[in-house]
């Protein structure tokens, strides 16, 4: 069985009008929905009561739960603890899946029995941003700076570089992919007795900027086999209003800091590149920031907020 994880906050209509609608559409019914909402408002829970009775005649259980914690990875975690599926797949409140698109989750896992995480392959009705410098489209000198630092960022699938930055490709193709996005990533169930979503990410908003390449490259990793990209299936994102962090500053600030996470969990693993590091994901990020139209007080600001936390982390380490 295969358990649908959406983790929510204040975007009922996404729930409501985007996610719901394509999981009762599906061709297969050996799965269940679990609807982790850490909303302000009751607005969630009655757009899933509304439709409960749709589900319940397809025999697909609906579980809406109330999140005890509120925050992207937090609220996945606790979920795996009610999943009953062997499969665990995490998709966006705003994730659209076709309607074979659970079958085929299943039938990958199935014919490959080593494999650990898939993901559908993945659309958007909106151009990427930060982190998909491949796909923004930018113009003039904006363009060769994006380029100078980031030597094109081009790739024919999902790859971290040496800096851990994550690169998508210009369009999902089946095959190998180093990590995931969290509007479509499947895992075995098995996967989370060893790993699990690093809720330090959570530090500067409840978004966790970055905590599924994080953990979609750590299985990656651990496991040492490919992530595929299935075959057929795909999810259409449409990105919903709210839920990101919108005080710029904090935005600034969760991107110095989660880079800085994530590239220290990779290193548990392997060795990756300091240069690179710093010059792609310290002065191509600023750059980038520039780029999304951030203003140069809030980065700076955010940049000041990440070494304070950084501090502030090390005396409590350093207490006895």
């Amino acid at each position: 069985m295969i358990s649908v994880v959406i983790a929510t906050k204040n975007r009922s209509e996404a729930v409501s009008d985007i996610s719901l609608p394509s999981l009762l559409r599906q061709d297969v019914a050996n799965f269940e929905i679990l609807i982790w909402d850490a909303s302000d408002d009751e607005l969630t829970k009655e757009a899933v009561d509304r439709r409960r009775s749709l589900f319940e005649e397809r025999e697909i259980a609906l579980l809406y739960r109330r999140a005890p914690r509120v925050g992207l990875a937090s609220q996945r975690n606790d979920a795996l603890l009610e999943a009953k599926g062997d499969i665990v797949f995490f998709i966006d409140d705003d994730s659209e899946v076709s309607s074979d698109g659970l079958r085929s989750i299943d039938r990958h896992f199935s014919d490959f029995g080593r494999l650990m995480g898939l993901g559908l392959p993945l659309t958007s009705d909106e151009p990427s941003v930060a982190g998909r410098y491949a796909k923004r489209p930018v113009v003039g000198a904006a363009r060769g700076v994006i380029r100078f630092f980031f030597r094109g960022a081009k790739c024919s699938y999902r790859k971290i570089r040496n800096s851990t930055m994550n690169i998508f490709t210009s369009a999902d193709r089946p095959g190998v992919a180093e990590w995931l996005t969290g509007a479509s990533m499947a895992f075995r169930k098995s996967v989370f007795e060893k790993l699990r979503f690093d809720e330090r990410l959570e530090l500067f908003g409840g978004y966790a900027f970055g905590e599924d390449y994080d953990l979609s490259h750590r299985v990656f990793l651990h496991y040492k086999e490919p992530l595929l990209i299935a075959s057929s299936g795909f999810v259409v994102h449409h990105p919903a209003k709210g839920g990101r962090i919108a005080d710029n500053g904090k935005k600034a600030a969760a991107m110095f800091y989660n880079t800085a996470v994530i590239r220290t969990n990779f290193r548990k693993y392997g060795n990756y590149g300091l240069l690179s590091f710093i010059w792609e994901l310290r002065f191509g990020l600023i750059i980038s920031m520039f780029e999304q139209g951030m203003a140069a007080a809030d980065i700076c600001r955010g940049y000041f907020l990440y070494r304070r936390a950084l501090r502030e982390q090390r005396r409590s380490i350093e207490k006895p």
